[in-house]
């Protein structure tokens, strides 16, 4: 009777040891993939030293298209998204004019969320309109780095 109670909280106590390991392992593949989705968040650590996304030029614009540069002017803007455009189909919540900086607030593989300067409205671009990114004092557009 000895024998088979201890068979029995062996065989108990086995089962806790295999059930705690297994849900610590799913614990820990949760915590690792849920790390490698994070969007990455624009580090301004600086308030006078901020990153930019610099919009491809009119000229560019218009010699892609085969356009004038006055027409690209006139014409030619880039949704701002209320979701990131890798993720689907969104809402357009704002727009960007040709040549335009505009100030990043978080990236997420090829997309940029950035800060219209002209009204503030913060949404979501696919890299093919920027050219470039640099990191420029807010106030005087000057570069920093």
């Amino acid at each position: 009777m000895i024998l088979r109670n201890n068979n029995l909280l062996s065989m108990f106590l086995g089962c806790i040891a295999v059930i705690f390991i297994g849900c610590n392992k799913d614990l820990k593949t949760q915590e690792s993939s849920s790390v490698e989705k994070a969007p990455a968040v624009a580090e301004n650590v600086d308030p006078d030293c901020v990153e930019y996304v610099a919009l491809w030029a009119a000229g560019d614009i218009a010699e892609r298209l085969g356009k004038d540069r006055k027409w690209v002017f006139l014409n030619y803007t880039v949704d701002l998204w209320d979701v990131p455009p890798a993720d689907g189909e969104g809402n357009t919540i704002g727009k960007l004019r040709a040549s335009s900086y505009a100030r990043i607030i978080e990236k997420r593989e090829d997309d940029y969320k950035v800060e219209s300067p002209v009204n503030q409205v913060q949404g979501w671009i696919s890299n093919e309109h920027v050219k470039t990114t640099s990191w420029k004092n807010p106030k005087t557009r000057k570069l920093c780095k």
